[in-house]
């Protein structure tokens, strides 16, 4: 096992602490109460043609203007820029190749939708985006080697976002209109062909994780607040249901006791978000303690950290 396992939560939850927008715009609401996301410089000045936006480099502030009061109009202004944006060579390998036509939900109040958005150009925006993760795993009780075990899949090659990463079993994001038990369902079947009645009578939700991740060595600087809703499915046996691939999104699954899994996370293999989800389940199982982790508290904080925008 690695010394510490604060790193895989450092790569995950790296935005800055204390500093605000650290350097970012901030996307404000239509009625200027609320800020909706980070937005890097790169991205703000594109957003300074864009008719519909304000955009303020004293304050860095990206306005959305009063006229837009209204879900549909702010739905139709988010959706025209994505796809103008589209074609623009600047976003090519974020929006043209990672277009999913899938679209997330912006939060503003707390709990009320303020608009829909294309997945891949919520990233851009630095709104908070959702998803669900689901652990498979079997107890030692009913392993054969009698240590945890879990489900691990790696994701496909051709997956626009890392591709031939390790993943948690199940995970996907929240896309409109899904309910959260609704796409934990849809992406247990669709993923790994999981029966929604397996799903039913073996899986309980364990809690939520959330980070601002800014990812390293990008061509476009962002920041991604992010919250994922965790579950646990735990399966009964090695044999009786075995998750196989279904719509290409994983290549293979594979059974891995919990030794090969800490030494694959050790070595980077798994997607970095997918690590945090599988610290959270170490934690949560007593495998993770404090009296093995030297920076424990930090890790547990830095996994659900407060997110300051409003949220679902």
């Amino acid at each position: 096992m690695v010394t510490s396992l604060l790193s895989v939560i450092e790569e995950v939850d790296g935005f800055v602490y204390g500093q605000g927008a650290g350097g970012f715009y901030s996307l404000v609401a239509h009625d200027h109460k609320s800020i909706l996301g980070y937005v890097s410089p790169a991205i703000a000045r594109y957003f300074a043609s864009e008719t519909g936006f304000v955009v303020d480099a004293l304050t860095m502030t990206i306005t959305i203007d009063t006229s837009y009061d209204t879900f549909d109009k702010r739905n139709q202004l988010f959706g025209d820029v994505a796809a103008r944006w589209k074609q623009v060579p600047f976003f090519e390998a974020d929006l043209k190749n990672g277009w999913r036509d899938e679209f997330y939900t912006v939060y503003n109040p707390t709990n009320v939708p303020y608009f829909i958005v294309e997945r891949a150009f919520s990233v851009l925006i630095g709104v908070v985006t959702y998803g669900v993760h689901i652990n498979g795993y079997i107890s030692p009780v009913n392993s054969a080697n009698g240590k945890l075990k879990m489900w691990i899949p790696r994701r496909s090659s051709t997956k626009p976002t890392y591709p031939g990463m390790l993943d948690n079993t199940v995970a996907g994001g929240l896309g409109h209109p899904y309910g959260l038990w609704e796409t934990v369902v849809k992406e247990c079947f669709e993923e790994a062909g999981i029966p929604a009645q397996y799903v039913e009578n073996h899986t309980k939700s364990v809690g939520v994780v959330s980070y601002l991740y800014h990812p390293k060595g990008r061509l476009i600087d962002r920041v991604q607040p992010e919250v994922e809703y965790v579950y646990d499915m735990e399966f009964e046996d090695e044999t009786t249901v075995v998750p196989a691939p279904q719509d290409g999104e994983a290549e293979d699954f594979r059974l891995m006791d919990i030794d090969e899994i800490l030494e694959r996370m050790g070595n980077g293999e798994f997607k970095p978000n997918c690590g945090l989800v599988l610290i959270d389940f170490l934690i949560r199982h007593g495998i993770v303690t404090p009296a093995t982790e030297p920076n424990y508290l930090a890790i547990v904080s830095r996994s659900h950290r407060s997110i300051p925008f409003p949220t679902m």
